[in-house]
């Protein structure tokens, strides 16, 4: 790790020592758009790229006053380091240049100036001299006589203004030189040709037509030209741009008899900027020099100004490609840092990954030796008490004086005590395995035959539960392995395999010899194991179900562990919801292994040892349905309470209906989802269920029970393995649970829990019972239901044919469920409630008076008055008459 955080502190420094120049931002704001601008951006954004360090943000008001105001602002609130502006009017932006000079931003004017002082710098022609020049031109052209048309430029704005003044005080020394109109075009070709077009029809004679730019002197002379009269008049403009169609051209072309350049120069104007930014000396005032062009220098003048462009272009070009290959530069630099910032990373998650695996798989085998450790040190504890617990158990079973219930008990300890003993010496195993310490007693024999008689064991297991076991194989194969670890290995598997099974599936057992040895492969059709958890299985101390009872997690991981010392392996592959396969390949050969020859091989005792542990089938003669001979008991009317006990581990199944008998009515099932048919069938008076099951389990089975208004009045006694969870435990009272009894517990203590719980549905019934008529406070699901029982009755009280299959309609509930849910809450059945609840009523409406006998034993429901004063004289041990109150 040390080596990756000195490569990312190297990089930090190197990132934070890259120098990083400071940009200027600089906010240009054109008043217009025209050929000379156009050249002008072009200068600007050439010295740029040539600076490098300056960020051009230019913008055009179009010749509108409020869009420049506006512009101006907008870069203001920008923040941009610096303005260049060119004033539409000479006072309209005056307002927004004080304010970008409050704001401390520096101001450069160019080209036009403002009535206001407040700025920075200026850089421009001298437009009055350049109009005193146009205007010595023209006196000499036309020998200091004649008639002057003059197109001016935007009204206010500076140009317009300096340019006519120098022009008038140059003609001012001659006077046969007049003006004799003049008009403003706004620096448009368009404009002035419209302009012209309106003068021509006013003024007769013209000798001279002067454009304060190229364009509007070109303009004038086409419509002089429309109008035929362009001969020997004299054109002048200002600008002398050399582009296509401006003056430089137009003079070249005779189509101007003068201009004169007016320079743009936007390399100066950038240095003046970039000076006043990096506080260096600069001149306020910047005066750019003019040229007059004529015919006699125009074509010089012309091919330089081609040359120019040209070269402006090709450096445009150069700096554009400059730019790209920068740009490219510098990308790639940020993709070459990313990809070693990324690269960085992955190496750095890798490594961490790879410690926090190792890490967690340092912990987990931690944590499974620890548990291993325990386990070991508790199994040679254990061997100990269970010797003294398993040698008395023989004993006893070999006494002639036990009776048969006596006797399956003690087959039932015995199995139990062999189950614990073989899950001791399988720990013991996993611990010799880790420790490297496994023998291995090699023998040869013959597979096929072994696998047969081994299933043997499986038979009345997989009958019992109607799943069919299949043996393919060839006649016969001999193998040389461990016998007892592969027998061992098959009973792990098939037991399994027969356990997650479901009723009516398969369960197949194939072997398969190759050429490098044998596969053994069980193959279930159960409910499959999760993806998630199928390269866990082999683990010590998983578990890859976690509704089954019983097991530590060990089974598997002797299988692993055993085929593993033989030179073989193990895999599992399952599909959810169709089934799992495991496969052992064992190798054909092993050098260890000594030639032993089969039959000398104790067969049935080795055999017989491991199949006692896995007789799980064997059923100790006990039916599901538990029938005995009826006690007769006054206080449930001759039957005993019926007891549903529910568990999927038969032998604890067994067990507590055995402790039952005595007492109750038992009946068995093997999961929730058989006792929950089995409870809406039978109705039983109380559920004996264990917790932990699969498919439905017993606080799922609870809920069931308890969210049913059919079987809600139920008791609920839960058994539980986890003494220590209380989460558990809240769960199932909240889902109504009455009791638990924890594992292992104490038959009295569980007969006791139960009598309790059977004693207070009897308080139950004789409150229920008792209050028949009165209105009583719905304050559980039981009073709720008698109440709704007790106003469907009252509702059809008169009715003669009311019956139980009638109520039932309405309750939603059949006959039997009517009949068991009202007997097992009052004690007694729905026809005697419905034969109390007309007496109650009848001997209500005597005392009430206006009735005569006949007439209120009709109103009851009873079809014969002498039938009714029976049943009344039966029940309240009088004649209705004596009732009846005096008139």
């Amino acid at each position: 790790m040390r080596p990756f955080g000195i490569t990312v502190l190297l990089l930090l420094l190197i990132c934070a020592c890259t120098h990083r120049e400071k940009r200027y931002v600089v906010g240009i704001s054109q008043c217009s758009d025209d050929a000379w601008r156009d050249k002008l951006n072009t200068e600007l954004r050439v010295g740029a790229r040539y600076y490098g360090d300056i960020d051009l943000h230019i913008a055009s008001a179009s010749d509108n006053d409020q869009t420049q105001v506006r512009q101006i602002n907008h870069f203001i609130d920008e923040g941009v380091d610096l303005l260049i502006i060119s004033p539409n009017q000479v006072s309209t932006i005056c307002p927004a240049i004080e304010r970008a000079r409050k704001k401390g931003i520096p101001v450069v004017l160019f080209d036009r100036k403002t009535n206001t002082d407040n700025y920075t710098a200026y850089m421009g022609a001298d437009n009055y001299g350049i109009g005193r020049m146009m205007g010595n031109y023209v006196a000499s052209r036309l020998k200091g006589k004649g008639r002057i048309v003059e197109i001016k430029g935007l009204r206010g704005s500076s140009p317009a203004i300096e340019r006519h003044r120098g022009f008038l005080d140059a003609i001012a020394r001659y006077p046969e030189l007049h003006i004799v109109t003049a008009c403003y075009a706004d620096w448009a070709r368009e404009k002035a040709t419209v302009r012209m077009d309106s003068l021509l029809r006013e003024v007769e004679h013209i000798d001279c037509v002067f454009g304060h730019n190229d364009e509007m002197a070109q303009g004038a002379r086409e419509a002089m030209v429309r109008a035929g009269r362009d001969s020997s008049v004299l054109y002048v403009g200002i600008d002398g741009l050399p582009s296509k169609g401006g003056g430089l051209e137009a003079v070249y072309a005779n189509r101007l008899s003068a201009s004169c350049i007016y320079p743009t120069r936007g390399d100066l104007l950038l240095e003046l900027a970039r000076n006043i930014l990096e506080k260096k000396p600069y001149k306020k005032e910047n005066e750019l020099p003019a040229a007059l062009v004529t015919s006699e220098n125009a074509t010089l003048f012309y091919m330089q100004g081609i040359e120019l462009k040209r070269q402006y272009q090709r450096l445009e070009s150069l700096s554009n490609d400059v730019e790209e290959k920068v740009t490219q530069y510098n990308n790639q630099k940020i993709l070459l840092v990313l990809f070693v910032v990324i690269f960085l990373l992955v190496v750095g998650g890798g490594v961490l990954m790879l410690r926090y695996y190792r890490l967690k798989h340092r912990l987990a085998e931690e944590a499974a030796n620890a548990k291993l450790r325990f386990f070991t040190n508790v199994s040679h504890e254990f061997r100990t008490p269970l010797t003294l617990i398993a040698d008395p158990i023989d004993r006893l079973r070999e006494s002639e004086h036990l009776d048969g219930r006596d006797r399956q008990l003690m087959d039932v300890a015995h199995r139990n005590v062999k189950i614990l003993l073989h899950l001791i010496n399988e720990i013991l195993d996993l611990r010799k395995v880790q420790n490297g310490a496994i023998s291995l007693q090699w023998s040869r024999f013959d597979c096929v035959a072994y696998l047969r008689l081994w299933m043997t064991g499986f038979r009345s297991w997989a009958e019992r539960i109607n799943v069919n076991l299949c043996l393919e194989a060839p006649e016969h194969y001999e193998m040389t392995a461990d016998l007892a670890k592969v027998e061992h290995i098959f009973y792990n598997l098939l037991s399994n395999a027969l356990k997650f099974t479901p009723e009516g599936g398969t369960v197949t057992i194939a072997l398969r010899p190759l050429s490098t040895g044998a596969e053994l492969a069980i193959t279930d059709t159960g409910e499959g194991i999760d993806e998630e958890k199928l390269p866990h299985i082999f683990d010590r101390f998983f578990q890859a179900s976690d509704n089954t009872s019983g097991g530590a997690g060990v089974g598997l991981a002797i299988v692993k562990a055993y085929a593993e010392a033989q030179g073989g392996t193990v895999h599992a592959a399952s599909h959810p919801g169709k089934g799992s396969t495991f496969t052992v390949f064992l190798p054909a050969r092993q050098e260890e292994a000594p030639e032993v020859p089969a039959a000398a091989l104790p067969l049935e005792a080795e055999v017989s040892a491991i199949a006692e542990v896995y007789r799980v089938g064997e059923s100790g003669g006990m039916e599901d349905k538990l029938l005995v001979e009826r006690l007769i008991n006054p206080e449930n009317g001759g039957a005993k309470p019926q007891v549903l006990v529910v568990d999927d581990n038969q032998e604890v199944r067994e067990y507590v209906a055995q402790l039952l008998l005595p007492y109750y009515d038992v009946w068995m099932a093997p999961d929730g989802e058989v006792a929950w048919n089995e409870t809406l069938k039978r109705m039983p008076d109380l559920v004996v269920s264990d917790v932990a099951m699969p498919k439905v389990d017993g606080l799922e089975l609870c809920k069931r029970i308890k969210t049913s208004e059919i079987t809600g009045h139920i008791p609920v006694l839960l058994l539980t393995a986890n003494a220590l969870d209380d989460d558990q435990r809240i769960e199932g009272y909240e889902y109504g649970a009455e009791a638990y009894v924890t594992k292992p517990f104490n038959g009295k203590v569980l007969l006791s829990r139960i009598e309790n719980l059977l004693t207070t549905r009897r308080l139950l019934k004789g409150h229920f019972a008792g209050n028949e008529v009165e209105e009583v406070q719905a304050s559980n699901a039981d009073a709720q239901f008698m109440e709704k029982f007790k106003a469907a009755v009252r509702a059809k009280l008169a009715n003669t044919e009311l019956n139980v299959e009638e109520l039932g309609a309405d309750l939603g509930m059949s006959r039997v469920q009517l009949y068991r849910k009202v007997k097992a809450l009052t004690g007694l059945s729905p026809v005697e409630l419905i034969r109390m609840t007309r007496l109650k009523r009848a001997e209500l409406l005597l005392q009430q008076g206006g009735k005569t006998v006949s007439e209120v034993a009709y109103e009851v429901g009873f079809s014969s008055p002498s039938y009714f004063s029976k049943c009344f004289r039966d029940y309240f041990g009088c004649s209705p008459g004596t009732k009846m109150r005096p008139s």
